[in-house]
């Protein structure tokens, strides 16, 4: 059995005036979760904000695989919504990505739509556990480009999938076991296109989950934060 601890922030970084960025954190169910929306100067910040209300409906968990399909089917509801709603005020589209994470007992549910991402770092060594899905990661995927290079694409912020994007939404799921000492990271592309990986591994391996958070937000508005940035930082230990 696990316990864990976990701290989130927000910022609407450098450039941008209007954060539409949103986070769950939600450590009483076990869920964690980051949006980050598109749109127009308000659809963005709807379509976030939509999402992780959505998801923190959530039942307390009691099965893990029942629950992350009662996420999925949560994902599914506030993508019809965001749809419907776009086509009412004559919106081309009111979207959003989204990473999130489940744990119950010695395992953890990941789910995500869009270019945010979830990061593990176990044992000293940062591991990308999530898949973008961008026009550029097709050609990471083929070798013609590295992660990084892909992160400076001009192409970079060009999304294949999103919540509200389109009728029949997928969405990618993959389950992990959870290490005593663990600790993920999720986090907007905000964050991810601003810090190597290096970067990132380093600033999350100290501090306490609350200082670790802070340290990667104005780490990022030190680099420059071209869009909104959030981080939230969840750490395993045994109970």
């Amino acid at each position: 059995m696990m316990r864990w601890k976990s701290a989130a922030a927000t910022h609407p970084g450098c450039v941008r005036s209007v954060n539409q960025d949103a986070f769950l954190d939600r450590p009483d169910l076990g869920l964690w979760a980051v949006a980050d929306g598109m749109g127009g100067h308000a659809a963005g910040e709807r379509a976030s904000a939509l999402v992780v209300e959505t998801l923190a409906r959530l039942p307390s968990p009691r099965f893990l695989g029942r629950s992350t399909e009662q996420l999925e089917s949560l994902i599914q509801e506030a993508n019809r919504q965001l749809i419907a709603e776009a086509a009412a005020k004559g919106d081309e589209i009111i979207g959003t990505t989204l990473v999130a994470l489940l744990a119950l007992g010695g395992a953890c549910a990941l789910l995500w739509v869009g270019d945010s991402r979830i990061y593990r770092l176990r044992e000293g060594r940062l591991t990308q556990l999530t898949t973008d899905h961008t026009e550029v990661q097709q050609w990471v995927a083929q070798g013609m480009l590295s992660p990084d290079e892909a992160d400076a694409h001009p192409h970079a912020n060009v999304l294949s999938r999103a919540i509200g994007a389109e009728d029949e939404l997928q969405i990618d799921t993959a389950i992990d076991s959870l290490h005593p000492g663990d600790r993920y990271l999720l986090c907007s592309d905000g964050l991810s296109k601003e810090l190597s990986r290096e970067r990132i591994g380093a600033l999350l391996a100290s501090g306490a989950p609350t200082e670790t958070v802070q340290q990667l937000i104005e780490t990022t508005c030190e680099a420059g934060a071209r869009d909104n940035v959030t981080a939230l930082v969840i750490e395993f230990s045994v109970v």
